[in-house]
């Protein structure tokens, strides 16, 4: 069964009458609900009045023993605040009654307190204690677990925090001096401590949250809300070493997708969410993502657009799914009608799904990341290391995505995707085992990697980088079939920062096959820009010269990419789409890659009469027909 689960606002509650209108409509929903959690609070300040809590701790011991009554298999409570997330609302709330978070440049937050500050957990650990006397199934821990983004910038640099780093560092800090020694290119040793600073940071509150609860009740289950690296690795995304310190067997991978205006969202979520469930201790069984549609609008998010969402979380791993979609009014239900619909037209197929996945991973192209990118990146001249460049984005790959390659949220994959300058996260063995399998990667990655002296394993090297005038010239090589000859101009020049976006290529010896060349605007030939090379290792390796991560959708260039994701992964990529559709597939197969399901989502505007899926299994390549799909659908094929 995929345990659906939902999230319950406090006005959803806190009066008689409320609660009596939730709990009809909790009993005309019970065939789609599995799991109800309360939020504590309304605000994302962390400090509320010790009264306030105590009424609300009350409250939610009557509402979760007549959750019960209704028969709800499992009833908690959200902690939505245990650091605070933003400023919110502080002409209204009392102030912080403890050390709030500084940020790098002496900003001072107005709602979210330092983590390491003895007030704080002694508040935290009252709060805790409070809640779990409600007697709850079990307590999460919600997604203001994260250092970065308090609404001051990178925080904390309280002096409780810099005496800690001092302690641990050797050498006395001052905010003004870390912020600088922090920013100079030598001093990764820094960066590095100040990371793992972060992380036990974190780490320490959580133990002490654990602690509490079960100092109250040691059979009360703990879960723990994270945020995925596709945001920042400020904080270290050490998850697995969060969940362990607070003894958890909940996990809710977080991000933000909140509607349909931004609707090509839902790949970026559905990718950093799946990355999350990596490194899980063997406790972490029950996976929620969470699906979000703050701030709880009609017209926000469609429900096929929930439906959708829930799908991908189970083909991205999840066991289950929180549904923050029940919004703050305290009266009706008109604002989720659509979205209770969906989740009934949906469970039953999700349950036999979900039955279908177990057993399976992940399959299709992984790109590559590291949670040590924030103090392993490298700092050039001229940069920053508060605000690291696009070519260290982790995210940039759902742009393959969303042209019909698949890819897997967890390693490892049927081949690697490398991204610009993450090669500065990963040492020299990790990148020798990727140069080893199949690697599809850029032309600032190339630079990179000849900067570690691995460059002649891609069978090119730099010959050159350019920011205008240039457009490519696909060539006759066979892996762009029909296609040579065809022109793609991304005009690079167009969109802001245009370095790394025409890199030239030039063969280290015959064994490298040029499949596209720079062109400039008058059709003058220049260098070569798409490469393919199989090294002495026996990796295949695909170096993408020109406008390697945008303006990919045309049937030309899709060719060659799915072409070339064949090639370098010798014909063992999970899934190949045959039709030029705006179609994203999600895969996942078992061990022996003999069973599984693809869920396919058409994030175009056009309805498909008839789309080619392509399987490939341990026992050979099976062909499926889907279709017709409708504009903005999902469609699920079981092998």
């Amino acid at each position: 069964m995929f345990k659906l689960a939902w999230r319950i606002a406090v006005p959803r509650y806190e009066t008689d009458a409320a609660f009596d209108r939730l709990l009809a409509l909790f009993h005309a929903n019970l065939p789609i609900l599995d799991e109800v959690c309360f939020f504590e609070t309304v605000t994302h300040q962390l400090y509320v009045e010790p009264a306030i809590l105590e009424r609300r701790a009350a409250i939610l011991a009557d509402r979760i023993t007549a959750c019960r009554e209704l028969g709800i298999p499992s009833v908690g409570i959200n902690v939505l605040t245990s650091i605070g997330h933003i400023d919110e609302a502080w002409d209204t709330n009392p102030p912080l009654p403890f050390q709030p978070m500084i940020g790098h440049d002496g900003g001072v937050a107005k709602g979210s307190g330092c983590p390491n500050d003895p007030a704080l957990r002694q508040y935290v650990d009252w709060k805790y204690r409070l809640f779990a006397g409600a007697k709850p199934d079990f307590i999460w821990v919600d997604d203001d677990f994260r250092i970065h983004h308090h609404t001051v910038p990178f925080p904390c640099f309280c002096d409780r925090c810099l005496g800690l780093l001092s302690a641990e560092t050797g050498v006395r800090w001052t905010r003004e001096a870390l912020v600088n020694a922090l920013d100079q290119p030598e001093a990764g040793a820094t960066r590095r401590a100040w990371v793992e600073r972060n992380v036990r940071s974190l780490e320490d509150l959580l133990t002490h949250i654990g602690r509490s609860v079960r100092a109250v009740d040691p059979g009360i289950e703990l879960g723990l809300m994270t945020a995925g690296p596709g945001w920042t690795t400020y904080s270290g995304v050490q998850i697995g070493r969060w969940l362990r310190a607070l003894g958890a067997t909940k996990l809710r991978p977080g991000g933000g997708f909140y509607g349909d205006a931004a609707r090509l969202g839902i790949i970026d979520k559905a990718l950093d969410c799946g990355r999350q469930l990596e490194d899980l201790p063997e406790a972490v069984t029950d996976t929620q993502y969470e699906m979000e549609n703050f701030p709880y609008q009609r017209l926000a998010k469609a429900g096929a657009t929930l439906a959708h969402e829930t799908l991908l979380a189970l083909a991205n791993g999840h066991t289950g799914i929180a549904y923050n979609a029940l919004g703050m009014s305290d009266l009706g239900f008109e604002d989720e009608e659509h979205l209770l619909a969906a989740i009934h037209a949906g469970r039953v197929g999700w349950d036999e799904l979900a039955n279908v996945a177990r057993g399976t991973h992940a399959a299709g192209l992984w790109p590559a990341w590291s949670r040590d990118l924030a103090w392993k990146r490298e700092l050039e001249p001229g940069e920053t290391w508060w605000h690291p460049s696009a070519w260290h984005s982790s995210m940039v790959p759902t742009a393959l995505a969303e042209i019909g390659l698949p890819l897997a949220a967890q390693a490892p994959g049927d081949g690697t995707i490398l991204v610009g300058r993450m090669v500065e996260a990963l040492d020299d063995d990790e990148l020798r085992a990727l140069l080893s399998g199949g690697l599809l990667c850029d032309g600032v990655a190339l630079g990179a990697l000849e900067a570690r002296g691995l460059g002649h394993l891609t069978g090119v090297r730099t010959a050159g980088s350019y920011t205008n005038g240039l457009a490519e010239r696909l060539t006759d090589d066979t892996l762009n079939g029909s296609f040579a000859g065809e022109l793609r101009d991304a005009r690079i020049e167009f969109w802001g920062d245009s370095r790394g976006q025409a890199v030239a290529l030039e063969p280290l010896d015959d064994g490298a096959r040029v499949l596209a060349r720079l062109e400039d605007y008058f059709g003058r030939p220049g260098e070569a820009c798409v490469s393919a090379y199989e090294n002495e290792y026996g990796g295949r390796v695909a170096v993408m010269g020109y406008a390697p991560w945008m303006f990919l959708r045309s049937v030309s260039k899709r060719w060659q990419l799915l072409s070339l994701a064949d090639w370098l992964t010798r014909d063992r990529l999970a899934v190949r789409i045959d039709e030029p559709v705006s179609v994203t597939p999600w895969v996942r197969l078992d061990a022996e890659r003999r069973r599984g399901f693809v869920v396919l989502l058409n994030h175009g505007l056009d309805v498909l009469e008839s789309v080619t899926v392509r399987v490939r299994l341990a026992d050979g390549e099976t062909a499926h027909r889907v279709g017709p799909m409708a504009a903005w659908s999902t469609a699920v094929v079981v092998v």
